[in-house]
């Protein structure tokens, strides 16, 4: 698994040069997960930021219409980021994810990513701008899927 070229092609390292995503790939680490694993749990601790190369991940919240089940309230395929809160406020876990099918993905400890971060101030600028542009796009079409449920 080429952790660079995973990163080349995800939204979170746009506007970074091939060195500079070189260097990113140093604080990452792959991943494979099996069918219907569990990465993490709504709750947890946040820690790490994920990209996903290979698979098909569902994100889960606990229902309120039926306590102790999970609903599924998107899917996560080839690219996409997720774990970018806890990067940010480190707060626990808003969701869970869990492998729909054989998948793999690459991480950052939150740690080592803002360490990074930190001693590359301008690659950090990039990156935080990008996932800032994440938070925005997931947060309009939420508000979208909102507004489409209600009306």
């Amino acid at each position: 698994m080429n952790i660079a070229e995973i990163l080349r092609k995800c939204e979170l390292t746009s506007g970074l040069t091939d060195s500079e995503v070189e260097q990113l790939a140093s604080v990452f680490h792959p991943r494979h997960a099996e069918r219907d694993e569990v990465i993490f749990k709504e709750g947890d601790p946040g820690n790490d930021i994920y990209i996903i190369s290979r698979g098909r991940f569902a994100v889960k919240i606990f229902s309120y219409a039926q306590p102790g089940e999970m609903e599924k309230i998107t899917t996560l395929k080839d690219n996409d980021v997720y774990g970018e809160f806890s990067i940010i406020d480190g707060s626990p876990r808003s969701a869970s994810i869990v492998a729909e099918e054989n998948s793999d993905f690459i991480f950052s400890e939150k740690q080592d990513f803002q360490r990074f971060l930190e001693d590359h101030e301008h690659i950090g600028f990039i990156i935080m701008r990008n996932v800032a542009k994440i938070l925005t796009s997931k947060l309009r079409r939420m508000n979208f899927e909102i507004r489409n449920a209600i009306l």
